[in-house]
């Protein structure tokens, strides 16, 4: 009877050592904004573009499925994105996305005109819903600032990434603003030391 215990005990040890840590970790990928480029004329067909910044903090490649948000300047909704759109994110890697927001006619249009200079307060809210090994994943980010145009036509914030539509960077990379707010347990967080079993999905 003991050297059954033992035995058994050596194979649960065997297929633990067998199975990579991602298999047992996850964390949802964090979102923040990027930058935010506007036509100050507002005649163009894409008067408001967002920069979205996705980290992925797992040791294995995710993509999203769709993404949801909506952008306030100045406390006034300018715009906002709803699209099933495929993804990929690499292992803790970064992708930074160029959104072409969908802009009412009128008095929203004559607002962005008038965003050529001074401070401006944006906020973004939105959620994203993600490919995983564990199935789909809903991940909601909230994201506040200031811009400052001057003049120019795109403000970097935050990550202050390239403008491609689609940028991949590998390494290490957290938000820069402390206007950041990923909701409880909803940014990017370290995997449990000592090789234990990560969270469940929830």
């Amino acid at each position: 009877m003991p050297s059954r215990r033992v035995l058994g005990t050596c194979l649960v040890a065997a297929v633990a050592g067998c199975t990579p840590l991602g298999l047992w970790v996850y964390d949802d990928p964090g979102l923040e904004v990027s930058r935010v480029r506007l036509d100050h004329d507002g005649t163009g067909a894409e008067p408001v573009v967002l920069g979205l910044a996705v980290w992925n903090p797992n040791d294995y490649d995710v993509s999203t499925s769709r993404l949801e948000l909506q952008l306030t300047l100045d406390d006034v909704a300018v715009g906002h994105f709803s699209r099933d759109s495929i993804v990929p994110v690499p292992q803790t890697g970064l992708t930074d996305l160029a959104l072409p927001l969908t802009v009412p006619s009128g008095p929203v249009r004559e607002r962005i005109r008038a965003l050529r200079s001074g401070t401006h307060r944006f906020a973004v809210r939105g959620h994203a819903t993600f490919s995983t090994p564990f199935g789909r994943r809903n991940v909601r980010f909230a994201h506040a600032g200031d811009l400052a145009f001057g003049g120019a036509q795109e403000v970097e914030v935050g990550a202050g990434l390239s403008a491609d539509s689609i940028r991949v960077r590998r390494g290490p990379y957290a938000p820069r603003l402390p206007a950041v707010r990923p909701l409880p347990d909803r940014g990017p967080r370290e995997p449990p030391r000592g090789g234990g079993v990560g969270r469940e999905p929830r």
